[in-house]
């Protein structure tokens, strides 16, 4: 079994009672891990989702975005 993300960390959003919502290297950065790859494993049977149930809270995945500039 892996290392275990540091959920404690994001308490202080929690308490707020606020809509937040965390990019992958914020959520690295904050718990010590990178998130689930599995959206289903992720949203269902985490860690992180077990926490955001007991606080009240749901969670939704939406697809990363990819960025393209022009060199010129």
């Amino acid at each position: 079994m892996g290392k275990h993300p540091k959920l404690n960390k994001l308490d202080s959003y929690f308490e707020k009672g606020n809509d937040f919502a965390l990019t992958d290297a914020q959520y690295e950065k904050l718990t010590g891990i990178p998130l689930p790859k599995g959206t289903d494993y992720l949203i269902k049977r985490s860690a992180l989702s077990r926490v955001c149930k007991e606080k009240g809270y749901s969670i939704t995945v939406q697809e990363k975005k990819v960025f393209f500039k022009t060199s010129k």
